[in-house]
């Protein structure tokens, strides 16, 4: 495995990913949340899971200050342009037959809205803990396969958006009592227990499993 550390200037912004390249004719974008960065749990083991099957991961380093400082209008344009960017420049400079993403919380935002995008009709894609009023009429005329997973504790938990959503090709996984994080409150074996089943079924919706 090599890992290539690699930027992009958007709008006067650098922007910086990580490559970690397999030699696969696969590729992985994992887009953070705000503050839930690739080196927590649901992040570390879906990188885990894709490397154990030779899949290239892309890790984009999209969040600035400032996007704090805009509107949620403004943000969300300056989200999906950062990271637009980042894939655009991945698929033009590397022959890749297969393209998925895992995204978390903030980091759905700008996922929703490459969905419309030709060139990625067929990728397979994970939101986890989206913000869901954001992104729901977005996955609703999608035509993506992949996975959709949130708690019923989760801020962003919202049922009216939640049914829109089911209208997608995405399988959707509610967990009961799970907050944003994906915990059970302060319920250690419990939310281990939900962290095994979101990662198998990271694992279902995106490839075949690994033989035994």
């Amino acid at each position: 495995m090599h890992i290539e550390q690699s930027s992009i200037v958007v709008d006067q912004t650098t922007v910086s990913y990580d490559h970690f390249q397999m030699g696969s004719k696969q590729v992985c974008f994992l887009i953070s949340g705000a503050s839930y960065l690739y080196d927590h749990p649901y992040f570390y083991y879906s990188r885990m899971a894709l490397l154990a099957r030779d899949i290239d991961v892309i890790c984009i380093h999209y969040v600035t200050e400032e996007l704090f400082s805009m509107t949620d209008a403004e943000s969300n344009t300056c989200m999906t342009r950062r990271v637009d960017a980042v894939v655009s420049e991945v698929l033009a400079t590397h022959t890749y037959e297969n393209v998925q993403f895992i995204a978390k919380s903030l980091g759905t935002i700008p996922l929703a809205a490459l969905l419309a995008k030709p060139s990625l009709q067929t990728a397979r894609c994970v939101f986890l803990t989206p913000v869901l009023t954001e992104v729901a009429e977005q996955i609703a005329n999608s035509s993506q396969a992949g996975l959709l997973v949130i708690g019923t504790a989760d801020k962003f938990y919202d049922e009216a958006a939640l049914e829109t959503c089911r209208t997608s090709q995405l399988t959707i996984d509610v967990i009961e009592g799970a907050n944003h994080s994906l915990d059970q409150g302060f319920e250690v074996d419990q939310s281990l227990a939900v962290l095994g089943h979101v990662v198998r079924q990271i694992e279902a919706n995106l490839f075949e499993p690994l033989p035994k």
